[in-house]
């Protein structure tokens, strides 16, 4: 039987082990899994389950085109947050007296066009290119949201590929995805104690409006698989579910026997006490009003 290749950039992450996870399931497909470390531990895990496991560098001009050769199959995502604790870009900032959110976007927006680059140099091998990638919050909303950085990146990285790769746009498949739900661990997100032992989450924006939340590792696979089924030029937006923050204080509740409520911030709590950072995660969520459909090209 005649075999097809997928490629999976960042194996080892979030998104790329549950599209590894997915695809070693699917008799026809071998699994090619790019990660910068072929050695570690959780690449290794991959290799002894019959996945190929290739270097690839999105720093290292080069690696990942050889990585992609042959691929019919690209799944390609970038990583914001690996960048905000990157102790290179964080001297950096401090020595550029620049806000790191800047730079770590400036870097991510560097490797999400050389992960363009690889995928159109393989394109006629090619017949889909899956890019993880978030909406265009400036856009959409005409200028009021403006600092949204990690969403304007990877929404730059579609620009580049829309304006310079016509052949491989017409070959591309966007997914975007919901909140994630391991997100309550990090600490602006984590539901603090308060003095009567209940706890509270707060935020700057509504409790009662619905977002779409995700389990990456559980639901990214199956998301990029239903994209490589159907016709090239499809887009979907991935959620598990719809939910509110009040509906997600019952839900951590119910689980923790633990009263949770939600409390809504004005937005310059954030940027007071986070800085530019705090503006982003501002802007962030102030976006959540136009939802994430800008796969409606």
């Amino acid at each position: 039987m005649t075999t097809k290749i997928i490629a999976v950039v960042g194996a080892t992450g979030n998104q790329g082990s549950s599209v590894v996870e997915t695809f070693l399931g699917e008799p026809g497909w071998t699994v090619r899994g790019i990660t910068r470390d072929p050695s570690k531990t959780s690449s290794r895990a991959w290799a002894n389950r019959g996945v190929d496991i290739v270097a690839g560098d999105l720093d290292v001009p080069g690696s990942m085109e050889k990585a992609f050769r042959g691929a019919n199959v690209v799944f390609g995502t970038t990583d914001f947050v690996q960048h905000l604790q990157d102790p290179k870009i964080i001297a950096s900032a401090r020595a550029q007296n620049r806000p790191i959110n800047e730079l770590a976007t400036e870097r991510e927006l560097e490797q999400a066009k050389r992960l363009v680059d690889a995928a159109a140099a393989n394109v006629d091998a090619l017949d889909r290119f899956v890019l993880s990638t978030l909406s265009d919050t400036k856009g959409l909303s005409q200028n009021k949201i403006r600092y949204n950085l990690h969403f304007d990146c990877k929404w730059g990285a579609v620009e580049y590929l829309k304006d310079k790769y016509p052949k491989l746009w017409d070959k591309t498949s966007l997914l975007q995805l919901g909140i994630f739900a391991s997100n309550w661990k990090v600490p602006y997100y984590t539901p603090r104690k308060q003095v009567d032992g209940t706890f509270k989450i707060s935020l700057p924006m509504s409790g009662e409006k619905e977002f779409p939340i995700i389990d990456p590792n559980a639901d990214t696979g199956c998301m990029a698989k239903a994209l490589v089924q159907v016709a090239p030029g499809t887009h979907l937006v991935g959620a598990s579910s719809m939910i509110s923050w009040n509906e997600w204080c019952k839900v951590w509740s119910s689980q923790t026997e633990v009263q949770c409520t939600f409390e809504r911030l004005d937005r310059k709590v954030f940027e007071d006490t986070m800085g530019p950072l705090g503006r982003e995660i501002a802007d962030m969520f102030q976006a959540s009003k136009y939802l994430i459909v800008q796969c409606l090209l």
